[in-house]
């Protein structure tokens, strides 16, 4: 493939990052797992089976391979978007994401300016385009979450099996609290995810070029990594099963949002493999995936509500205006041919 059809393909894949990265998080607050307030090892899980189904047809086109470098990704993922469903319980998906995206860009950044030696066209933009990103998310996590409104419904814990499946508190009893804002948690939340996700990259970078990083045969990196991750949520929730208790699974209800949002998951995961290709690399291709925060800010503005008030929009559109600055800036003069990597 000719460097220009790289980048086409490496623009395309940022594309599809935005909007499937974006959106992955509205069904972690469908009603139907809210009302059963499902343990969050459960909605990892079924995650991973979204992820691992949607991975599969990539076979169809693609003849099987697999590299232990997916595994070792799918490692580093899985407790990262366990906090990913935990943080959007703290403190919902436009601040929580917007957070993340900014911890997420630098580690991914960092990665690959320092290990895999990207160095950037002109540094000093870059650099300035990096800044200019991470100051648009810092403005951005500042926007108050309003809490829910007086009088709505909050499912508790335990009401449910002891009212027949039909609890609900309303807002003054003492036990809401575990579905208020909790920012401290969130924002531990929000680096751990900059921490593993934002080094989950780093693996399918080490695996074989051919296929893994040939071009749109770069897919077939997914199928190992989805599979991958889907074996190792059931581990982890059997480990937990044995050792102390086993969550209700509540299948009927809240495996198929589980599984719709790891396949958006998965489709941003896809696009984002042809991101991180040369010639836009992982210190720029990833970053600029991380855009997805809009997609989900504007998804918690409208859907969810989480941001109301003329000042607290106004301020959250500003701090977008200033990433899309910085993503512009990473897009131009960060691009480079990535040095060998070090053995």
């Amino acid at each position: 493939m000719s460097e220009d059809n790289n980048l086409v393909l490496g623009l395309f894949g940022v594309t599809v990052a935005l909007f499937g990265w974006g959106s992955f998080t509205l069904p972690m607050k469908a009603k139907e797992v809210a009302a059963a307030n499902l343990d969050s090892m459960v909605f990892n899980m079924y995650m991973g089976i979204g992820v691992a189904l949607s991975s599969l047809p990539i076979l169809i086109f693609l003849p099987w391979n697999f590299t232990w470098w997916s595994t070792a990704g799918a490692a580093l993922f899985a407790p990262g978007c366990l906090f990913c469903v935990l943080t959007v319980e703290w403190i919902g998906i436009a601040k929580g994401q917007a957070i993340w995206a900014g911890c997420v860009a630098l580690q991914s950044f960092l990665c690959g300016f320092f290990y895999f030696g990207e160095t950037p066209q002109n540094l000093l933009l870059t650099l300035v385009g990096g800044a200019i990103l991470l100051a648009g998310i810092g403005t951005l996590s500042f926007v108050e979450v309003s809490p829910p409104e007086e009088g709505e419904n909050v499912p508790l814990k335990g009401a449910a099996d002891a009212e027949g499946g039909a609890g609900y508190a309303q807002m003054d009893h003492p036990k809401t609290t575990a579905k208020e804002v909790q920012p401290i948690k969130g924002l531990f939340g929000c680096v751990m995810i900059g921490l593993l996700c934002g080094s989950c990259m780093v693996p399918f970078r080490l695996a074989p070029a051919v296929p893994f990083q040939n071009g749109i045969d770069s897919a077939i990196y997914a199928v190992g990594f989805g599979l991958s991750l889907m074996v190792i949520n059931m581990m982890v929730l059997a480990i937990r099963a044995a050792v102390s208790d086993m969550p209700e699974l509540h299948i009927q209800t809240c495996a198929l949002p589980g599984i719709i949002s790891g396949a958006l998951w998965n489709a941003g995961n896809i696009g984002n493999i042809f991101a991180c290709l040369p010639p836009l690399g992982l210190s720029v291709g990833y970053p600029l995936t991380q855009c997805c925060l809009l997609v989900a800010g504007i998804w918690g503005i409208t859907v969810f509500n989480e941001i109301r008030g003329a000042k607290a929009i106004s301020t959250f559109f500003a701090g977008a205006a200033v990433v899309l600055v910085g993503a512009v800036l990473l897009g131009i003069y960060g691009q480079s041919a990535p040095a060998e990597v070090p053995v």
